[in-house]
């Protein structure tokens, strides 16, 4: 696995007053850039963790998590956020991990080839990193183009069946319907 990445620092754990979630959050910062990132780490049952991330210049935008930095460094960037989905596993090795790819902005698609059965350009980068970085013995990797969610779902979890796809992927869609899941089903 390549070692360049930004080292992350856990800031805090915080509660979502309207749903009780919690969610730990952390932080990197690019040299290149100089920008500060957010990782949020929501922290589901059966220990499973959904992670978000967006640039802090832009938090209090309701696109943060779509809009693009035009920095150039997406793969340090994903990566950083890969060493935080890490510390999680290296506390427990029983974790498993799922991420929904935000939609490109309308702006950043023009005059590009879309291909939406094949997820967001974003959604199809992130899978090219997970497929790269982590090998098939110890998560199942499953994606879903349509609802760009791709979940890293640890094998001894699924093999006790203390977890199966379909909750985590309902639970998911139930979670982030309406912060940027279009049509997600009602769990």
């Amino acid at each position: 696995m390549s070692t360049d990445y930004y080292p992350p620092k856990y800031i805090m754990r915080s509660k979502d007053p309207n749903s009780l979630r919690i969610i730990d959050l952390w932080t990197f910062k690019s040299t290149k850039s100089n920008k500060r990132y957010i990782v949020e780490v929501e922290g589901f049952e059966n220990e499973f963790y959904g992670i978000k991330f967006y640039w802090k210049g832009v938090e209090k935008s309701k696109n943060r998590y779509s809009i693009l930095t035009n920095d150039y460094e997406p793969r340090i960037i994903v990566r950083s956020c890969i060493e935080v989905m890490l510390e999680y596993y290296r506390n427990d090795s029983s974790v498993s991990f799922g991420f929904v790819a935000a939609p490109d902005l309308e702006k950043d698609i023009k005059g590009k080839k879309v291909h939406p059965e094949n997820g967001s350009r974003r959604f199809r980068f992130y899978q090219r990193m997970m497929i790269n970085l982590f090998g098939p013995k110890t998560f199942l990797q499953v994606a879903d183009t349509s609802s760009t969610i791709y979940l890293m779902i640890n094998r001894r979890q699924l093999e006790t069946g203390k977890v199966t796809i379909q909750d985590i992927e309902r639970c998911l869609n139930q979670t982030y319907e309406g912060e940027y899941i279009v049509n997600a089903p009602v769990c």
